[in-house]
């Protein structure tokens, strides 16, 4: 499957919102053993959080997202990315880059302040290469457990003038 069968779009309503967390829970819950109360979280219903799912015709019509991701808003030029994941039999098909973009996109169109936005994240310490190669940087040395998997604070500034 290549990228361009692969399409990205914002979730507008509970049946795309259950699409993404089916994916979530999938990844998080199943494979990665992460407590549902842990992974469901009162943002996912914040007025303010944009969640994208990416799906594939077929996955269309079986009704399903193979991968998802959300974006929470922290204040005017901040925003913070996370839940970002994608079905084991999508991996390494460029859906996660897909959907970083398609969420970077909305925070530059949607939260920047007057020189743009500063996308934060927490990453699996695993996921590190995946973002680096996004442009993100890691904040600090400081690694810590968030659901017995080690994490590291990330973050990648998007300027609205993009000649910067």
């Amino acid at each position: 499957m290549s990228p361009a069968c692969i399409e990205v779009f914002a979730v507008v309503d509970q049946r795309h919102l259950q699409w993404a967390f089916d994916v979530r829970q999938e990844v998080f819950v199943v494979e990665q053993g992460v407590p549902l109360s842990e992974e469901l979280d009162d943002l996912d219903h914040a007025q303010t959080t944009t969640h994208v799912v990416a799906v594939t015709a077929q996955s269309l019509e079986l009704g399903r997202a193979l991968g998802t991701a959300r974006l929470l808003v922290d204040a005017p030029g901040s925003v913070h990315i996370g839940r970002v994941a994608v079905r084991k039999e999508a991996r390494g098909q460029g859906i996660g880059a897909l959907l970083m973009t398609a969420l970077e996109r909305v925070a530059l169109r949607n939260h920047h302040d007057e020189r743009g936005v500063t996308v934060a994240l927490s990453a699996q310490e695993t996921a590190l290469p995946f973002y680096e190669s996004l442009g993100y940087t890691l904040v600090d040395e400081r690694r810590y457990l968030d659901c017995d998997i080690w994490h590291r604070d990330m973050a990648h500034d998007l300027f609205l003038d993009e000649s910067r």
